[in-house]
C-alpha cells in the first residue's frame, strides 16, 4: 500500500507541476488614455510612478505633436508621434522611475523621442537585469517599442528612463506577469457608507469605497449594486479615477467596472447620487448589498460583496446611527462582537476612560467575511469607573459603543 500511496502522490504532483505551468501569462496594456493635461500620474495601471511623471493630452495645443499635423501656435515642426490623445511625460526632468507589481518578466513601450532615450530594468536588490536604448525618431511618424525582457527564473522590479528635459514621451505601456512564479492573490474590501435616513424629494449620497489590501493586484473588478428605483430615482455617479466608470444602467441596477487596483491598499471611491421619490412611503428601508466580481494573476472568479446599509426613508432629520456591540465581562476579561462591517474593512477599537481621559487604543483589525469583529480586552490594570468600548469602520464609517464598568 505504501508504494501504491508513493506512485499515487508522484502523479499528483506531476499533474500539479503540470497546472501550475499551464498558468497563461497575463498581459496588461496602460493607454494613457482619458486623463486629463498636466495631472500627476501616480498609480496607474497597477504601475507606481516616481516623482515628476504628468499625463498628456494632445488636444491642449500645449505640444508639438502629433506629427506631421499643424503644430499649435507657438511655432515649430509637430515632431512627436503618439497612438491616441494621450501619453506619458516627465516634467521637469529627463529622467523618470516606475515600480512594477509582483512577478513581472517583461515590460514594453512605445517612445517618441528627438534624442537618444536609454531604458533600465532593475530587480529589487537594485542589480541590472536588462538595458535598451531609443534612438531620435521625431518626424517619422510613429512610436519605435523598446521591450526589457527578465532572464529565466527573475523577476523586473522596477524600471527606469534616462534622457534629456523634455524632448521625451511615451506611450502604450505593455507588461506581463507570470502566475507561475508565485503570483500574490488580491484580497478586495467593498463598503457603502450613505445618510442613514432621508426624506422623501431629498437628494441622497452614497459612497462606495474599494480598497485591495492583498499581495497582488486585482486586474479587473465588476460592481454590480441594486438600488430601489420604486423610491429612488438615479441622477449621476462620479469616480476618484478615470479608469474607474459605469459601464451599464439598468431599471434598479447600477453596474460599475474598474481598471487594475495595485497591491497594498490600494482604494478607490464611487459616488453616487439619488433623488428620493416625493411618494415614497415613510419607514421604507432601501439599503441593498452590492456584489464585485474580480480577476487577479491567481483567480479569474474572486467574489465579495459589500455591507448592508442601515438606510431608511423618514421624516425625522438624520442621525449619526450607532450601533450596540455585544459586551460580555467573565472575571477579569471582556469579550466584545459587533455585525455589519463591511467584509474585510479596517476597524479601529478603542476604550474611552472615566472622567474624560484621552482614548486608550485598542487594536485595528479587520472584519471577517461575514463582517463581523470580535476580540478580548484584559480589565485587570483597569482602575473603578465608567469606560465605554467604541469600534469604528474605517471605510463603512459605522459606529459602536458599549458601556462597561469596573
Amino acid at each position: 500500500m505504501r508504494r501504491v500511496l508513493i506512485l499515487w502522490f508522484a502523479i499528483w504532483s506531476l499533474f500539479s507541476a503540470s497546472a501550475v505551468a499551464a498558468q497563461p501569462l497575463l498581459t496588461v496594456t496602460l493607454d494613457f488614455e482619458g486623463f486629463a493635461d498636466n495631472l500627476d500620474i501616480t498609480g496607474y495601471g497597477g504601475l507606481q510612478f516616481g516623482t515628476g511623471w504628468r499625463f498628456g493630452d494632445v488636444r491642449s495645443g500645449r505640444y508639438n505633436a502629433p506629427f506631421p499635423q499643424l503644430c499649435p501656435d507657438f511655432g515649430g515642426t509637430c515632431a512627436f508621434w503618439l497612438n491616441g490623445n494621450g501619453f506619458g511625460r516627465v516634467s521637469g526632468s529627463g529622467n523618470g522611475r516606475i515600480t512594477l507589481p509582483a512577478n513581472v518578466i517583461a515590460f514594453s513601450v512605445g517612445v517618441s523621442t528627438s534624442e537618444t532615450l536609454g531604458i533600465t530594468a532593475f530587480a529589487a536588490d537594485g542589480s541590472v537585469l536588462a538595458t535598451t536604448e531609443v534612438l531620435a525618431n521625431i518626424l517619422t511618424g510613429r512610436l519605435d517599442r523598446a521591450t526589457l525582457t527578465a532572464p529565466p527564473g527573475q523577476v523586473i522590479s522596477s524600471i527606469e528612463l534616462n534622457g534629456v528635459r523634455d524632448t521625451w514621451l511615451i506611450d502604450d505601456i505593455e507588461y506581463v506577469i507570470n502566475p507561475a512564479l508565485g503570483a500574490r492573490s488580491a484580497r478586495l474590501v467593498l463598503a457603502q457608507r450613505v445618510d442613514d435616513v432621508v426624506k422623501p424629494g431629498e437628494m441622497l449620497s452614497l459612497d462606495l469605497v474599494l480598497e485591495n489590501y492583498g499581495q497582488g493586484p486585482a486586474l479587473a473588478t465588476t460592481i454590480e449594486l441594486p438600488f430601489a428605483d420604486d423610491a429612488l430615482i438615479l441622477l449621476d455617479a462620479k469616480t476618484s479615477r478615470p479608469d474607474v466608470w459605469v459601464s451599464d444602467v439598468q431599471p434598479g441596477r447600477i453596474t460599475i467596472r474598474t481598471g487594475i487596483l495595485a497591491a497594498g491598499r490600494d482604494l478607490i471611491t464611487i459616488t453616487i447620487r439619488f433623488r428620493v421619490r416625493e411618494d415614497a412611503p415613510l419607514g421604507t428601508a432601501i439599503g441593498r448589498i452590492a456584489r464585485l466580481s474580480f480577476r487577479d494573476a491567481v483567480s479569474e472568479f474572486g467574489r465579495g460583496q459589500s455591507n448592508l446599509p442601515a438606510t431608511v426613508i423618514g421624516d425625522g432629520p438624520e442621525r449619526t446611527f450607532w450601533r450596540t456591540p455585544n459586551l460580555t465581562i467573565t472575571g477579569q476579561t471582556l469579550s466584545y462582537t459587533a455585525a455589519g462591517f463591511a467584509p474585510g474593512e479596517p476597524v479601529g477599537i478603542w476604550y474611552n476612560p472615566p472622567a474624560g481621559a484621552p482614548p486608550v487604543t485598542v487594536a485595528t483589525v479587520r472584519a471577517d467575511g461575514d463582517g463581523r469583529v470580535s476580540g478580548f480586552l484584559a480589565l485587570t490594570d483597569l482602575p473603578p469607573g465608567d469606560y465605554s468600548l467604541v469600534l469604528f469602520s474605517h471605510h463603512s464609517q459605522q459606529t459602536f459603543v458599549g458601556g462597561f464598568g469596573r
